[in-house]
């Protein structure tokens, strides 16, 4: 089968499709990858490993996310994203979508993550099926399970769910109103149905586990676990000086916050030494703002590296709270931390700590070294926290994500 797969974002936004394009090729499909990156990963050599086509649009990213950070001039998030949009989707969104009528062309079906509606309308002009990717499930509408936000009151769901889908007009339904009916689509009364959900099926990548389907989701929307890139397709050895590191004592704490850290660099890195000297660790710091790599003392800074096999190798995470993040702690079995940046990460916080696995989550922008190191050691100390996580640990590695994703989608093309 012909497999279409499209995505705008960072790198926690587009790993995940690589991973199923890389699934689907190891199943004896064909897919093939449009991608729009909004940060320097160069996803050119994954895409070799796996033998799946990749084509990205723009060519080059004009605009980096910490130089888009620095232009918005502040450190509010909606006021980023905004900055976001401005800089890197809307100037390139003809051209996506140009792109986009191109994939649809050469598939059978189409996958695309539900931010990068340009997806959706290319598949409706163009007849070809739609299939929606999400990584948090709290956007999809359930008559048993609220909205994002609201309080688990069944009566009040109908209502909770009107609601959410108001506020999501607000911040997608001019632009895709505009958009859709500027090529002559189908006029958008509400944009959550509309727009950012398939009428096909709709894949979310994230634990069943941590988020079981409600029972009125039936086979449209599918829990299938979260999607990660084989081992073996993502080769990583510490370089000598971090191996060094790793081995030199007790088991560092990982610290990593993503993307987020460009939000707020110097506010990262001073909360982050602060609270390692409060809690009396030693850690591991992924930040991207960082120019080298490099020891200080009981702290190693690195670039980057893969969570997948350097979690395994900590005591504990602290995290930010993306869907990336919160999988690699489950995965790795660890007690987590999280400091979300904005409200989504704080309801991904809110799922590790309900599952046991984590203290409960603190905001990054109200968090200090003090309060901080605290919940480092309440997390190194607690034998619950510990136990809980290992044990989840189990659960989730028997999951397959992109497993399930691909038996959805073979079975959507036999109907």
């Amino acid at each position: 089968m012909r497999i279409g797969i499209a995505g705008w974002g960072s790198e926690g936004d587009l790993r995940p499709l690589v991973a199923l394009a890389g699934r689907l090729r190891r199943a004896g499909h064909e897919p093939s990858l449009l991608l729009s990156p909004v940060d320097e990963i160069d996803w050119g050599a994954t895409c070799s490993a796996l033998q799946v086509p990749m084509r990205l649009v723009p060519e080059l990213t004009e605009h980096s996310l910490q130089e888009i950070c620095k232009a918005s001039q502040s450190a509010d998030p909606s006021k980023v994203s905004r900055a976001l949009l401005d800089l890197a989707f809307f100037p390139q969104l003809e051209a996506m979508y140009a792109a986009a009528h191109e994939l649809c062309a050469q598939s059978e079906v189409v996958v695309g993550l539900f931010s990068s509606w340009y997806l959706k309308a290319a598949c409706l002009a163009t007849g070809v099926p739609f299939v929606c990717v999400h990584y948090y499930p709290g956007m999809v509408p359930s008559r048993t399970v609220p909205p994002i936000g609201f309080p688990a009151w069944k009566w009040l769901n109908p209502v909770a769910w009107e609601l959410f889908s108001r506020v999501i007009d607000l911040g997608f339904g001019s632009a895709t109103k505009q958009f859709f009916a500027s090529k002559g689509l189908p006029k958008v009364r509400r944009a959550l149905t509309d727009v950012l959900l398939s009428d096909r099926l709709n894949l979310i990548g994230a634990s069943p586990t941590l988020f079981p389907a409600p029972a009125d989701w039936g086979g449209l929307n599918v829990v299938c676990g979260d999607f990660v890139l084989p081992g073996e397709e993502q080769p990583w050895e510490p370089e000598p000086a971090l191996a060094r590191f790793l081995e030199d004592g007790e088991k560092p704490v990982l610290f990593s916050f993503g993307t987020m850290a460009h939000l707020a660099p110097e506010r990262s890195r001073e909360l982050v030494l602060g609270a390692i000297k409060q809690a009396k660790v030693r850690a591991v710091v992924q930040m991207r703002s960082a120019q080298e790599s490099g020891r200080e003392g009981d702290t190693f800074f690195v670039h980057w590296a893969p969570h997948r096999h350097l979690a395994p190798r900590c005591s504990a995470m602290v995290i930010h709270g993306g869907a990336g993040t919160t999988h690699a702690a489950l995965r790795a079995g660890l007690p987590a931390v999280v400091l979300p940046f904005i409200f989504e990460q704080k309801l991904w916080g809110r799922l590790l700590h309900r599952a046991g696995t984590a203290t409960r989550p603190m905001s990054f922008w109200k968090a200090t070294p003090q309060t901080l190191g605290s919940q480092i050691r309440q997390a190194l100390g607690s034998e619950a926290l510990r136990q809980r996580a290992a044990e989840l640990a189990s659960r989730v590695s028997r999951e397959d994500g992109t497993g399930v994703a691909v038996e959805r989608l073979e079975a959507l093309a036999k109907r």
